[in-house]
């Protein structure tokens, strides 16, 4: 199937032997009805898949159509992104190099007209609010150097910047419903071609009362009741929209009235007493007044400040001198106290010196008295365990002959004699070690004693040493306190003094500034007459520009009603389309049953004569013109039949 075809609606497939191994019109509507059912559902899908097939060729050309559309706006965006960088780009060089720098108002920021942002319009927020930042960044600089206007300029020129705003977003609209509408006639041609074409291939074989009801008077009643119905409903369309629009007019014609009833009556006559009600003159007179009030007040102040100044700068003499004598005084007496607790802390550390060695002295003969006597007591118990064997040995030995006693004892004497003589000697050297600790202990107690006394010397010294000490810090910290005083009024001097210097270079600068404002209101004056001359050209350009508006607004509302009635004129045409597949369903359903109906031989009886041999149905005149030519043999399937297989059918 050519692209051709697939733009008509799908065509019913002719039932041939090429399509099954019987016509379908060969087939028995009671016997083979699964075949007919199958038949015509496969059908019923070709003809779905036909249709499918020309909705996906309109969708897919479409598709590549807006595919070619939003690659070139692609281009067409990238191209002006870098071109309107490159503008800002300019326009900032431009206002760098060419331009006077002005000198920036310290109230407000630089002056940027926000109408040139566009901020009410939702498309250009959406759109262009990345680049707002460096649109403000390289316009605000350019703004700045201008010279600002009057107020009443200032106000027209906001006043037209805002209708120039509304002109474009309207422009933009227009263009945008244009294209739009360029959009639905090219899709509206091409559903009419398409519908043409379908009515060309659209088959018209209709039996003789489809004919009757499709007559062409009929048709053309129809016709012309549904162009009348679509011709009142786009009238409705376009007179609803006429209305919307008319009430719109008149409210901003209503709105535009009073506003230039009020602009007449305000700039009709305009007195000297108006222009001193102005903003510029109040605001210079202002400025004026303040600062004749800041060149009083700051003579006042220059004159306390140097009395104050004079005045301090005597106390801080005489607080200088006194605060010199009392640190004086102050640190003789505690260089005295100082040196005297040296002295002290040098005779106390001598006798503490002699003290530990001393002691050191008498540790050690202590620690010879303790050796002794621990050698006493060893030898004691040895003493005692030798008796105690001898006297074991003297009861064993008692046992014995008198012989061996006699024997032994000279031997047994001679030891005693030597033992009790080494006892002695060490029983006097023990009296004399004790004598010696008893001697050396009373020693110890004498030189704990000045020991004790000398310590109790050494922490009254130490505790005067740390008294001096916590005198001399504080004399310190006075000292310190003392040169930071010093320091801070020397520093209190040296800012009253840069304050005087300010005040004076303040007060010159203000006089600077008083000529110059004077000079200004003269050049203010001289410029009033240019700023007029300038309001009436903007007057002008202001009424040339409502005319291109009210231009623009026309062609818009005549627009605005040519959509809507291309609207109406689309919803339409797809009822129509819509009520064409309807019909087209049910003319399918209607011939089918048709066929069903009509004899499968002439297509033109109904069927009424059946015959028995093969169970074909037929109508009568094709039975009878069997009969009459002798063939006698079904004209399906070529079976011979006679006059008693021929049965007669009621439907």
């Amino acid at each position: 199937m050519t692209d051709r075809d697939d733009t008509a609606p799908p065509a019913k497939r002719q039932a041939t032997l090429s399509n099954g191994t019987k016509a379908l019109a060969d087939l028995d509507p009671l016997t083979d009805r699964d075949r007919v059912f199958e038949e015509f559902t496969k059908d019923a899908l070709i003809r779905q898949k036909n249709e499918y097939k020309r909705r996906k060729a309109d969708l897919e050309e479409r598709v590549a159509e807006l595919e070619d559309k939003s690659k070139y706006h692609d281009d067409h965006l990238r191209i002006i992104d870098l071109w309107f960088s490159q503008l800002v780009d300019e326009v900032a060089v431009l206002a760098n190099d060419t331009l006077p720098t002005s000198e920036p108002k310290p109230s407000e920021s630089a002056p940027f007209p926000t109408s040139l942002l566009s901020s009410d319009s939702e498309a250009f927020k959406e759109h262009l609010h990345s680049r707002t930042s460096s649109i403000k960044k390289a316009l605000s600089d350019l703004f700045s150097r201008i010279p600002a206007a009057s107020p009443d300029v200032q106000d027209l020129q906001g006043q037209l910047s805002k209708l120039l705003s509304l002109e474009k977003q309207h422009t933009a609209e227009l263009h945008r419903i244009i294209a739009e509408k360029e959009q639905y006639e090219a899709r509206l041609q091409g559903a009419t071609e398409r519908y043409v074409l379908a009515e060309r291939k659209y088959d018209p074989s209709k039996d003789d009362s489809k004919q009757k009801a499709d007559s062409p008077p009929a048709a053309n009643g129809s016709v012309d009741s549904a162009e009348i119905e679509a011709a009142r409903k786009e009238a409705n369309a376009v007179a609803e929209k006429r209305k919307a629009q008319c009430e719109q007019l008149a409210a901003e014609n209503r709105k535009l009235t009073e506003e230039v009833t009020s602009l007449k009556a305000k700039f009709a006559g305009l007195t000297n007493e108006d222009y001193a009600k102005t903003d510029l003159f109040k605001a210079l007179r202002s400025q004026h007044e303040d600062v004749i009030k800041r060149i009083n007040h700051l003579e006042a102040t220059n004159v306390q400040l140097r009395e104050e100044a004079t005045k301090l700068h005597a106390e801080r003499t005489a607080y200088r001198m006194q605060m010199d004598e009392e640190s004086r005084a102050a640190i003789s007496d505690t260089e005295a106290q100082l040196a005297k607790a040296e002295a002290d802390l040098a005779r106390i550390r001598n006798a503490r010196d002699e003290l530990a060695s001393e002691l050191a002295q008498r540790k050690a003969a202590q620690d010879d008295v303790s050796a002794s006597s621990e050698q006493i007591k060893e030898l004691a118990s040895a003493r005692e365990s030798r008796i105690a064997a001898l006297e074991t040995e003297v009861e064993r030995l008692r046992l014995r002959e008198y012989a061996l006693l006699s024997n032994e004892l000279p031997s047994m004497e001679a030891a005693w004699k030597k033992a009790q003589a080494l006892a002695a000697k060490k029983t006097a050297e023990l009296v004399n070690w004790e004598e010696q600790v008893n001697r050396l202990t009373a020693e110890k107690s004498k030189a704990d004693q000045k020991y004790f006394a000398a310590m109790k010397a050494k922490d009254a010294r130490e505790a005067e040493c740390r008294h001096m000490k916590t005198m001399n810090a504080r004399n310190a910290e006075i000292i310190a306190q003392l040169k930071s005083i010093e320091s801070a009024n020397q520093n209190m001097k040296i800012n009253l003094e840069k304050q005087v210097a300010e005040s004076g270079e303040a007060l010159n600068r203000l006089q600077e500034q008083f000529r110059i404002l004077q000079q200004k209101a003269g050049e203010k004056a001289n410029t009033t007459e240019s700023l007029q001359a300038q309001i009436a050209e903007l007057k002008n350009a202001l009424n040339a520009k409502d005319s291109a508006v009210l231009a623009s607004k026309h062609t818009q509302r005549e627009l605005e009603g040519e959509t809507e009635k291309l609207k109406v004129r689309l919803q339409e045409t797809e009822r129509q389309l819509s009520n064409w597949k309807d019909k087209d369903k049910r003319d399918d359903m209607n011939e089918m049953w048709r066929s069903y109906a009509l004899c499968p031989v002439c297509r033109k009886n109904l069927k009424d004569t059946a015959i028995k041999t093969c169970g074909h149905v037929m109508c009568r005149d094709c039975v009878d013109e069997q009969f009459r030519g002798r063939s006698r043999k079904c004209p399906v399937d070529g079976r011979s039949f006679g006059n008693a297989d021929v049965m007669k059918l009621n439907m």
